[in-house]
């Protein structure tokens, strides 16, 4: 059995594990100069920074910026602000802030834990009693095929989790369980799981049109 080329899990026959073959179709995964893979985010892959002159300076700077990483981001800030708007408490999950460093791409990728952290939702959600995962979701086409998506990753664990589909022209959810039934995205106003206020949510829509209505 093969092992991975990037992460080192087996992979068959193929150089690269299902995993990280769809990471690569994505673009996050290329070549580095040398012919091994490396995160697309680098110029060089972790064995040729090892032995280049630059590694005195510590860690690898990242010398690519990632269009899908920003807009992603910007689209946390705007579902934060707006729940914020709405009266909630916010706060920050995810990977990123509960488990800095999880998310370097050499550290172990298999097993219902490293799963389930590495799929964390981007914020905890709270006003009165309820409290509300939230996944953002940002797609400048405005389409996002859950089941496809999650099929390649072995499923999504938090089936009680919301959506938050963020397009140039929308905000919309769903929650996970239903999307995984095949249910579409509604509009925000219209889901009765929130408590929320239309004319707010407009404002933040304009929001979406200024900063992605030429993405």
């Amino acid at each position: 059995m093969a092992k991975c080329k990037y992460c080192g899990e087996e992979s068959g026959k193929y150089d690269l594990c299902k995993s990280c073959y769809y990471d690569s179709e994505d673009g996050k995964i290329d070549k580095c100069k040398c012919g091994n893979f490396k995160d697309s985010e680098y110029d060089l892959c972790k064995d040729c920074y090892k032995k280049s002159k630059q590694n005195n300076k510590g860690v690898q700077k990242k010398s690519k910026i990632s269009d899908s990483s920003i807009k992603g981001r910007l689209a946390e800030a705007i579902v934060e602000e707006m729940f914020l708007a709405m009266g909630y408490r916010v706060f920050r999950f995810g990977m990123e802030n509960t488990v800095p460093g999880f998310g370097d791409r050499y550290l172990p990728r298999k097993g219902d834990v490293a799963d389930e952290v590495r799929k964390m939702p981007d914020f905890i959600v709270v006003k009165d009693s309820q409290v509300t995962y939230v996944e953002v979701k940002y797609r400048t086409s405005g389409e996002f095929d859950f089941k496809s998506y999650y099929s390649k990753k072995g499923g999504y664990p938090y089936k009680n989790a919301f959506f938050l589909l963020v397009t140039p022209k929308h905000i919309k959810v769903q929650k996970a369980a239903e999307l995984e039934k095949g249910k579409d995205f509604v509009f925000l106003n219209k889901c009765k799981d929130f408590e929320t206020d239309k004319e707010i949510i407009l404002q933040y829509i304009e929001y979406c049109k200024k900063f992605f209505g030429n993405c």
